[in-house]
């Protein structure tokens, strides 16, 4: 697989997460980093903001879960949650959420 499929392939998932948590997400456009670089942000929040940080983390990362991802929630002392998710062979990253969005930064693996 090469970057760009990697970046992509990882973007949809974490999208279609983002979409288990909240059905009526916004998506702003991803953001992929160069070859050189091999970079993913993907971002989307709820419109209605009728959920918790905690419950958006929850029902995003259940879902990853599923997908084959691995998933590694961190401490925090705000009411903003985070996980650090893995998918071997793909890709790495967190996964925050805060302000009823989430936003995954990482990186592909190839």
């Amino acid at each position: 697989m090469n970057v760009e499929h990697a970046q992509q392939t990882t973007a949809a998932e974490i999208r279609t997460a983002i979409k288990a948590a909240t059905p009526r997400a916004v998506y702003p456009d991803d953001e992929f980093g160069s070859p050189e670089s091999p970079s993913v942000r993907v971002a989307g929040w709820d419109p209605e903001e009728t959920q918790s940080n905690e419950r958006l983390l929850k029902q995003s990362t259940s879902h990853l879960t599923k997908q084959g991802w691995k998933v590694f929630p961190e401490t925090t002392d705000s009411d903003d949650r985070s996980a650090r998710i893995i998918k071997p062979g793909l890709a790495s990253g967190r996964l925050y959420a805060s302000n009823q969005s989430l936003t995954f930064t990482g990186s592909v693996e190839v």
